[in-house]
């Protein structure tokens, strides 16, 4: 503070000793002509510096502290129950299915299907069109349009501009100028400058800065942990094993055959005949064309077919009696014991000890040697040459001619054409051709070719390959899947909220009073 005031003390008198410089020559060479009201008159201008006091701010940080609620993870240990799955071993009797083929015929009727084209005839009535012209009176409302020019009257107020000449007659007072040669004698104030030390007093608001401790009660919620044994009921599956007996048909089908006996058919068999003369005696004929003139003689014998094998699948039971275990779950609900953690809240007061800095402004008065350089003027008499223009006014008359223009509406009357259309409708009957196009039917003969298609079915015998299953047991090892539950500590994370207390800084102002230097001059008085 005291070095800026020593600066600003000294920057005003390099400022008064740099006026006063400049100062003096003007009023050594000029002498201040241009006032003649102020010549006669003597000028004392005297340098002064005031000290005045100036509002300067001041910042300071204080420290403050306020209540933040966080939440805080706690973590506690939950008991949950989980279902686990163990893996069995068991022997299941799994079928194995063994196929083979067998051929086997059978016949099918197959259709022959045979296309003929037929002829149908029909009649087909055929539209035969004509065309008529035909007239048609009716009747229209032409409209027909005449104009007719009417007059209308009408006011029409026209602007009528009338200049005068007028003459204006003033008077103007003309200057007359005349030089005269004079001295003027006046009186210089010729500055005489002189430094004195002074002293200033100045009274300093001096911070006084005063930490107290205040106690501030608030009160906590302080958690109080209880653990308390719970009954707690769970459902255990307890495994019932029961053994029964189950009959399991292990049949197979085998293929039997059987001898079917053929039909009886009917069939020509030739039979050998034996000639006889008339006396009833066999004639031999002997030679090479002996066997060519016997006589073929065919008779119907009952003949059996030979038999046929016929193929067909039996099954052939083999029931088996066997064992087997069955287990079932049986849900036992048992009580355990579990303990169980409480958390309750009481409330408990706390006293917190927090320093409050105050600060108080103290008058203090201070003293300051400080510089003051005066400025003192003696009058020196000097004698100036000059000119001198009087000047004298002499009046004058003149005159002016100039032009007035006045307006004056007169009122004119107007006529107008106005052309005015009228409307009238006429009737006007006009005749319309037109075409009436007329239809009748034409009966007409036409053929048509039907393809018409027969079946017939034709016997066919074929062969197929029947699947033939067999189905066997085979014992195989199994794995299964068993539930059991397991108790297991799982940790849970839960969030309480805990008060805290944060210090932060602010910032504060402080508004105090600093003497400036602040020079003034004296003028003309």
């Amino acid at each position: 503070m005291f070095k800026s005031l020593r600066a600003v003390r000294l920057g005003a008198g390099a400022a008064a000793a740099l006026l006063g410089g400049l100062c003096t020559p003007a009023w050594a060479t000029y002498g201040g002509g241009a006032c003649h009201s102020c010549a006669p008159a003597p000028v004392v201008a005297t340098q002064l510096s005031v000290v005045a006091l100036a509002p300067q701010v001041q910042t300071s940080y204080q420290t403050v502290y306020e209540t933040v609620y966080e939440n805080e993870p706690v973590t506690v240990m939950e008991t949950r129950y989980r279902t686990a799955y163990q893996t069995e071993n068991y022997t299941v009797m799994r079928p194995v299915t063994e196929t083979s083929f067998v051929q086997r015929k059978y016949t099918v009727t197959k259709p022959v299907y045979e296309t003929v084209n037929q002829e149908r005839k029909y009649s087909v009535m055929k539209p035969v069109y004509q065309t008529e012209r035909r007239e048609r009176r009716y009747t229209v409302t032409k409209p027909v349009y005449q104009t007719v020019n009417q007059e209308r009257r009408y006011t029409v107020m026209k602007p009528v501009v009338r200049t005068q000449q007028l003459e204006r007659r003033y008077t103007v007072a003309k200057p007359v100028y005349q030089t005269e040669r004079r001295e003027r004698r006046y009186s210089v104030m010729k500055p005489v400058y002189q430094t004195e030390r002074r002293e200033r007093r100045y009274s300093v608001m001096k911070p006084v800065y005063q930490t107290v401790n205040h106690e501030r009660r608030y009160t906590v919620m302080k958690p109080v942990t209880e653990t308390v044994m719970v009954e707690q009921p769970y459902t255990v599956c307890r495994p019932v094993t029961s053994v029964r007996q189950e009959t399991v048909e292990c049949g197979y089908f085998e293929r039997q055959f059987t001898s079917v006996p053929g039909p009886v058919v009917e069939r020509r068999v030739r039979v050998p005949v034996t000639e006889c003369d008339a006396c009833g005696n066999v004639v031999e004929r002997r030679g090479l064309l002996g066997c060519l003139h016997k006589k073929k003689v065919t008779a119907t014998v009952a003949v059996q077919t030979p038999p046929r094998v016929v193929s067909q699948r039996v099954f052939v039971s083999r029931p088996v009696t066997r064992d087997v275990s069955e287990t079932r779950y049986v849900r036992e609900t048992m009580v355990r014991q579990v303990p169980v953690t409480k958390c309750r809240y009481e409330t408990e007061e706390r006293v917190q000890t927090t320093p409050v800095t105050t600060c108080s402004y103290v008058a203090e008065e201070r003293v300051e040697p400080y510089e003051v350089q005066t400025c003192r003027y003696v009058a020196e008499e000097r004698v100036e040459p000059y000119e001198v223009q009087a000047c004298s006014y002499v009046n004058e008359e003149r005159v002016e001619p100039y032009e007035v223009k006045t307006c004056e509406m007169v009122a004119e009357p107007r006529v107008e054409t106005i052309p005015v259309t009228t409307c009238s409708y006429v009737n006007e009957e006009r005749v319309e051709p037109y075409e009436v196009q007329t239809c009748r039917y034409v009966a007409e003969e036409r053929v048509e070719t039907i393809p018409v298609t027969t079946c017939s079915y034709a016997t066919e015998e074929r062969v197929e390959n029947v699947p033939v299953t067999q189905t066997r047991m085979v014992a195989e090892t199994a794995s299964r899947q068993v539930p059991v539950c397991t108790a297991e500590q799982v940790p849970v994370t839960t969030n309480r909220v805990v008060a805290r207390y944060v210090p932060r800084t602010v910032a504060v102002q402080h508004y105090t009073t600093v003497p400036v230097l602040v020079p003034t001059c004296l003028t003309c008085n």
